[in-house]
């Protein structure tokens, strides 16, 4: 009896708690794979790994929002959505701030 009680209680901390482990089999199983298959094919190609990188994020990003929507808690969905955001901002300032120093050096010479 105690365990039918508390099972509808522990119902979403189970879920979330198989959602984990079920995402963490797939991103070791399928996604990483492809993300290192995919960064050797585009190896030539500038920035490849920043856009598999950017496109890894927001993948894993909406898997949390889509599980966070259905247990309805959109307040901590939007949260996870612009922290995503920000860490790729911060990512792509990391990798574009030399080439944003050479236009802005550019700049200054014709000025």
């Amino acid at each position: 009896m105690l365990l039918k009680q508390s099972m509808d209680k522990l119902h979403p901390i189970i879920l979330v708690i198989l959602f984990f482990i079920l995402m963490q089999f797939v991103m070791m199983g399928q996604l990483i794979p492809l993300w290192q298959q995919l960064s050797n094919v585009f190896q030539a190609v500038p920035y490849s790994k920043s856009l598999l990188f950017t496109a890894f994020l927001f993948v894993i990003g909406e898997m949390i929002c889509a599980l966070l929507d259905q247990f309805e808690y959109e307040a901590i969905a939007t949260v996870v959505k612009l922290s995503i955001r920000i860490t790729v901002v911060s990512y792509w300032l990391k990798i574009l701030q030399p080439a944003f120093q050479t236009l802005v050096n550019l700049l200054e010479r014709f000025m």
